[in-house]
């Protein structure tokens, strides 16, 4: 796809999506896992995917409290899965689209590095026994070893 092509793709898809997230447009950890597998099993090795599972029952139903211990409760996608971090999928997860990072990017694909991906839920009020160390939590969390450079 052309430059220009896919500027104007990505344009009438955000036009769609009205710019901001609705809980249809979250696609769920499992269509993830279908292309990144490895990224899928290590993610489940990880606190955020047992985000939920920490919550009381009545937690469960707080949206105070899935905001960030859920990616869509309103979906049944527990726990903090792929799109909490990376943005929510409905436009760029089809694999035409992320065989095109440019595209990919365009239509909503983060890196999930960016610092708002993780102060969105780690605040300077969020109950921790230690505080928030962005740097060391990523390296929780990468999906590969960091690139040197």
């Amino acid at each position: 796809m052309h430059g220009t092509t896919r500027r104007l793709v990505a344009a009438a898809l955000l036009a769609l999506a009205g710019g901001t997230a609705a809980a249809s447009d979250y696609v769920g950890a499992r269509r993830c896992k279908s292309c990144h597998v490895a990224e899928y099993e290590h993610w489940k090795q990880t606190p955020h995917a047992q985000a939920t599972a920490r919550l009381t029952e009545a937690q469960r139903r707080d949206r105070r409290c899935t905001v960030c211990h859920a990616t869509s409760a309103e979906d049944g996608l527990y726990g903090v899965q792929c799109e909490s971090c990376h943005g929510p999928g409905r436009h760029y997860w089809p694999e035409n689209v992320m065989k095109d990072a440019e595209l990919a990017k365009a239509v909503g694909l983060l890196q999930g590095t960016e610092p708002a991906a993780c102060d969105r839920c780690h605040t300077a009020e969020t109950p921790r026994v230690t505080p928030f160390d962005r740097k060391k939590a990523l390296e929780k969390v990468r999906h590969r070893p960091a690139e040197k450079g």
